[in-house]
């Protein structure tokens, strides 16, 4: 197991740097399909390999105002097997920037999730995972622009960094009927422990300000509809305080195949549709279309996908949404191939 962590920490090493050299927002991606460990820490290990390395970049809202840049870097892998079941482990960390006075908010979480088999075969898991996150929040004060003074920036009372642990946890299932189709479902829970986001030091366990709790369900499915097309819905609900969010929509999945004797597939083209719709105590609305493409390789997979903005904010962006940009890589060192491939999970 030891062994193991390390090869975490390596495949992590160049993903460190890239999300501590970018900017971000409040983390909110698009690509559901290239997120999973950012969705439900249970996600840790779901995949057919045994290690994994996830890159997402996401910029949103320039084309309006100093925007939201995100930047968000994972790596997990299986640890140890236990007879049929398997615990896994994960590294996720995220950064990312936002308005005038650079608002900025890092992330460093260690995930670890168990999964459950309930067959021989590896194609019905259970999967429970916990994630510990040390965040940080920042505010550039020096780039306000006001005709007074503010007393409370003088007086030292409003703090322009905050540290805090935040604790989440989630639950998931998924099914492999067969060669070809595949289904999953999950939920997660996060800022469990309500932690204190406040800026002013006076600040007390009576008057702090915390997070809202958020709560995902999200799911999917691969549908085999012939030898070359496969469809491959999928859906998250968000429920954050006021809040609350629904994307739905599929990827469509051409494989092709070499020429000659030995038909076996050369590489796979996804093109793939989503509506994000929102809900708040007195409005409702569609805020996006998302129109995506993916490109899969063997164990490599590039996405790349743009928000459409189509709600009443579309006056202001002209229906610039977001761009944003995943990448996606297994790799398997196992001794034992069969062993290493027991675990038939769905693909996102």
């Amino acid at each position: 197991m030891t062994s193991n962590l390390s090869k975490v920490f390596l495949l992590a090493i160049p993903l460190l740097f890239l999300a501590f050299k970018s900017e971000g927002q409040d983390i909110h991606l698009s690509h559901i399909h290239a997120s999973p460990t950012a969705l439900n820490p249970a996600m840790n290990g779901l995949f057919k390999d045994q290690a994994r390395v996830i890159a997402n970049a996401r910029s949103q809202w320039n084309s309006v105002t100093n925007g939201y840049k995100t930047v968000m870097a994972s790596a997990d892998m299986k640890l140890m097997a236990l007879n049929d079941d398997f615990i896994s482990g994960g590294l996720q960390i995220y950064a990312d920037r936002a308005g005038d006075l650079d608002f900025t908010t890092t992330s460093a979480a260690l995930s670890f999730s168990y999964l459950k088999s309930f067959d021989a075969r590896g194609r019905n898991f259970l999967s429970l995972g916990v994630q510990n996150s040390w965040v940080n929040n920042s505010v550039d004060y020096t780039k306000i622009v006001a005709f007074d003074n503010i007393p409370a920036l003088e007086s030292g009372d409003i703090l322009n960094s905050i540290n805090y642990w935040d604790f989440s946890a989630g639950l998931g299932w998924f099914y492999v009927p067969s060669r070809y189709d595949s289904y999953y479902v999950g939920f997660s829970a996060f800022h469990l422990n309500n932690p204190n986001v406040g800026f002013r030091n006076a600040e007390t366990s009576e008057n702090a300000t915390t997070l809202y709790r958020r709560f995902n369900l999200h799911g999917g499915a691969t549908i085999r509809l012939s030898p070359e097309l496969t469809i491959k819905p999928s859906f998250i609900f968000m429920d954050q305080g006021p809040h609350k969010e629904i994307t739905i929509g599929s990827f469509f999945r051409y494989k092709t195949y070499r020429r000659g004797l030995h038909k076996r597939p050369l590489y796979f083209v996804y093109l793939g549709g989503w509506l994000r719709s929102y809900f708040e105590s007195d409005v409702a609305g569609v805020d996006a279309i998302v129109a995506s493409i993916k490109y899969e390789y063997r164990k490599l997979n590039i996405a790349i996908s743009y928000d459409f903005n189509i709600s009443s904010y579309r006056l202001a962006s002209v229906g610039r949404g977001g761009l944003e940009l995943s990448l996606i890589r297994t790799f398997d060192w196992a001794r034992n191939p069969r062993k290493a491939n027991k675990v038939k999970c769905p693909e996102m």
